[in-house]
């Protein structure tokens, strides 16, 4: 595991065919960023219009199929993507950061989530119809076209397929840009699905956001954009969308708050579940849980209990069986991170850095930050107030729950937000009252979530849904079929 391996060169995926070109550019490890993982080329204009085009001409007998039949193709496409999906777990750690648990866990997670979505491919066959006495009217679900899978690096491998296999199965191609920094194991992954589908219905072009993004986001030829990442990104995008009316499906960010009930004194399975939902893959995620707030009173024993549990963690390379916590995913992500601490202990809170280093020296050398509780924080603190995707979780106190409720809706954001405490009826209540897309009651983030049913956000959190019927019909198109006998 510590012998330097050989970059790998991956292609991009343009009308069947691996494409190398562009510029090269390295894909780096953040917890050793000496260690490049691979090489991608970047891709200019001309790239990204033959992917289009490529998409455009595979849509058109793929669009004439039913549900079923897509369903079955798609199917049958992610059992070979299954059979090599375990390998590309060293990978993705690698190139991502995170932990090889984590890397595991997501990619585990993907064929289980998307065989769940073919599922309803019948369902949209049967559409609904009504008789008109002489003849009826059908309403039908008929495919976009094009449609541009933008995928953030914070979780591309399961981030992706949530967008490329509704699309797919609604009768769509796709043209997939994966982020820059972590695109190995999805190109990988990829590569795969498109050899088991029509050629050119999947595509796959890499290079940065400023040279192939207006090409992606204004050709006449792209119905749909689907867009995970942050606020800033999709306001741009949609600004130029707009000019070719296209459809937008928008995953942003989050700063989820969870409330603990009055008198809640967190066991140890609660605990560990708190932490979960705060420090998986270092804090980046947008699900992640980004404020706490305790009752007056509950504090200094919840703060105590949390401290031992969180400094349990161990910080290092994600490799490593031993190591619980990953670094960061760039340099600029934690010059960002310690901005906020540093603002913080500014006005006054108090900062306790916990976790154990592995290795200092490689700790010095990657992106790494400790996990780290902040209590005696204000309201307006960047901490609070922003997105952190860092290992930092501020602390705050409120004397009702009312007060709680307010001052959790008082954000921009509304992807998702959790009640914790003892009685779970009396949770369940009070979170009604909260403004996110999904709430949780004793549980947060993507290993609580129902994927049964749909999720997405609110307010400055996104626009659309995702997984379920409801991420289905994303990528549709209402028809109305009139017969007249």
């Amino acid at each position: 595991m510590h012998l330097p391996l050989p970059p790998i060169e991956a292609a991009m995926l343009i009308g069947g065919a691996r494409v190398i070109a562009g510029e090269r550019h390295p894909v780096t490890n953040p917890a050793a960023p000496e260690d490049v993982v691979g090489v991608i080329g970047l891709a200019g204009a001309a790239e990204a219009k033959a992917a289009i085009a490529a998409a455009k001409r595979a849509q058109r007998g793929w669009g004439r199929l039913s549900f079923t039949r897509r369903g079955e193709l798609l199917n049958a496409a992610l059992d070979q993507v299954g059979a090599m999906i375990g390998s590309l777990a060293g990978l993705y750690a690698r190139e991502n950061g995170r932990t090889l648990g984590e890397a595991e866990g997501e990619l585990a997670s993907i064929l289980p989530n998307q065989r769940q979505t073919i599922g309803w491919a019948a369902q949209f066959d049967a559409g609904s119809a009504m008789d008109r006495g002489a003849g009826f009217t059908r309403l039908r679900h008929v495919p976009y076209g094009v449609v541009v899978s933008i995928v953030p690096w914070n979780a591309p491998a399961a981030l992706a397929f949530l967008q490329v296999i509704p699309a797919l199965l609604a009768g769509n191609a796709v043209v997939v840009k994966p982020p820059e920094t972590c695109p190995l194991t999805l190109l990988a992954l990829l590569d795969v699905l498109a050899r088991a589908l029509p050629e050119g219905l999947v595509n796959a072009v890499t290079g940065l956001p400023d040279v192939i993004g207006p090409t992606l986001t204004t050709d006449a030829d792209v119905a749909k954009i689907a867009f995970t990442g942050s606020g800033a990104s999709a306001a741009r995008i949609g600004a130029v969308a707009a000019l070719t009316l296209k459809s937008l499906t928008l995953e942003l960010g989050g700063n989820d708050p969870a409330i603990l009930l009055p008198g809640t004194r967190p066991d140890a399975a609660m605990f560990a579940a708190l932490r979960r939902a705060v420090f998986m893959n270092t804090g980046q995620v947008c699900m992640a849980i980004k404020r706490l707030y305790l009752h007056e009173d509950d504090v200094a024993a919840f703060v105590q209990g949390f401290r031992e549990c969180v400094d349990a963690l161990v910080v290092g390379n994600g490799l490593l069986p031993h190591v619980t916590m990953g670094p960061l995913h760039s340099r600029a992500a934690l010059a960002r991170s310690h901005g906020f601490i540093e603002d913080a202990r500014a006005r006054g809170a108090i900062v306790l850095p916990l976790g154990t280093i592995d290795d200092a020296a490689a700790f010095d050398r990657g992106h790494f930050m400790r996990p780290t509780l902040v209590t005696d924080i204000a309201d307006d603190a960047p901490l609070m107030v922003e997105e952190q995707f860092c290992p930092a979780i501020p602390i705050a106190t409120y004397r009702d729950p009312d007060e709680a409720i307010a001052r959790a809706n008082a954000s921009d954001f509304g992807l998702s937000a959790s009640v914790w405490g003892h009685d779970p009826a009396r949770a369940a209540d009070l979170a009604t009252g909260l403004e996110a897309g999904t709430v949780f009651v004793n549980g947060h983030g993507v290993a609580s979530l129902d994927r049964r049913l749909p999720y997405g956000g609110l307010k400055h959190s996104g626009q659309g849904r995702k997984a379920a019927r409801e991420g289905i019909a994303e990528y549709c198109q209402s028809q109305v079929l009139t017969v007249i006998a």
